[in-house]
């Protein structure tokens, strides 16, 4: 049974020998009193002393990334430190590792939560639970705090191909807009958005009739670093014809240069860039819309429930929803796709099954009726 003195001013004391000397620990609460006496014992067993237990949750985390997370992809890499910058270091960061309490965790997981933050409440907590595991087998605490939180799954909300109509739209401007014929490239061709960004001339092949996908970048402060693809192997594309004699044009009119699409100066795209353009993107079309649809009816509004909006990640999506319409059986689609897990593409071509079979009945309750 855990003994401890009742002190005159009320607080709860016990005496612990901790590497050779007797140290006093206080405390208002008998278990608050006992865990502190278990970690101080567990630590004298170990030959710890209290001096190598002064670490900051916000300066292990720093060395955690620099020691264990140093070998991952960039993209990875950049997860983890934003999850430590924004929500790690201002709410616990200060805390000694052996005075974090669950709650504290819990807290920031509650802030999230209130801010409508989702999927990064995910991973903060993952991040959270790593960091403090690698923490006890390290030994400077004796148990992870954060290992009983469980959060409910966030489900992402289902994916969207665009419209009919919106890539007519697309394809119409296309014609005379660089910025919208790269939105039409990706389309027809399925490539990722860091994917599309080092693409260069010598990586189609016209007489083949296929693109040569072996690389990709990611962004340090805005600027592209290359980078192996996604899955790091190579893949073909093949080249659709609506897309040909755009492309023969585009490399006459660049001139020698080395990317398909590049920025304004003929280099490669910024992370400022590729998102600058699709927001003129979104603009251009929206504007045609409101225009179109005002000859039409002189009192239409263009409001955030009519607007067109897509993402650069939709475009890839649409292009996956494409070739199932045509036909392209799962495992020619995974390899223009570059997918290294086909679970992506079959609940794609199932929900597209399921849609068809929806829309069928309907005709026939409608033909019948």
């Amino acid at each position: 049974m855990f003994s401890y003195t009742v002190r005159k001013d009320g607080r709860l004391m016990k005496r612990v020998s901790v590497n050779g000397k007797v140290k006093s620990i206080y405390s208002d609460n008998p278990k608050d009193l006992e865990n502190q006496y278990i970690e101080l014992k567990h630590l004298s067993n170990k030959g710890i002393s209290s001096v190598d237990n002064i670490l900051t949750v916000g300066e292990w985390a720093g060395k955690w990334l620099r020691l264990y997370k140093s070998d991952k992809a960039q993209a990875t890499i950049d997860m983890y430190e934003t999850t430590i910058r924004l929500y790690i270091t201002p709410y616990i960061g200060n805390i000694k590792l052996k005075n974090l309490k669950q709650s504290d965790i819990v807290n920031i997981l509650n802030i999230m939560s209130k801010k409508g933050i989702t999927r990064r409440k995910e991973w903060t907590l993952l991040t959270i639970k790593q960091i403090l595991q690698t923490a006890v087998e390290n030994e400077f605490i004796y148990k992870n705090v954060a290992s009983g939180i469980k959060i409910k799954k966030y489900k992402s909300p289902e994916k969207q191909p665009l419209s009919e109509d919106t890539i007519f739209r697309i394809k119409k401007l296309a014609e005379n807009d660089f910025d919208m014929f790269m939105i039409l490239f990706m389309i027809y061709t399925g490539v990722r958005r860091e994917e599309l960004v080092p693409l260069q001339y010598k990586d189609i092949d016209v007489k083949n009739g296929y693109i040569n996908i072996s690389k990709a970048v990611h962004y340090d402060k805005n600027q592209a670093v290359i980078k192996k693809t996604k899955n790091e192997y190579s893949r073909k594309v093949p080249i659709l014809n609506v897309l040909f004699a755009k492309l023969d044009l585009l490399k006459e009119e660049h001139n020698g240069n080395d990317y398909v699409f590049p920025n304004s100066t003929n280099n490669i795209m910024s992370e400022t860039t590729v998102k600058r353009k699709i927001k003129y993107i979104l603009n251009r079309l929206n504007k045609d819309l409101e225009k179109e649809q005002k000859q039409i009816n002189a009192n239409f509004e263009l409001k955030e429930d009519n607007k067109i909006y897509f993402t650069y990640h939709q475009l890839r999506h649409t292009y996956a929803c494409i070739l199932h319409k045509a036909g392209v059986d799962l495992k020619e689609a995974q390899s223009f796709t570059g997918h290294k897990n086909i679970q992506v593409l079959l609940d794609i071509y199932t929900h597209l099954d399921e849609e068809d079979k929806s829309n069928a009945i309907k005709k026939l309750n409608s033909f019948v009726s």
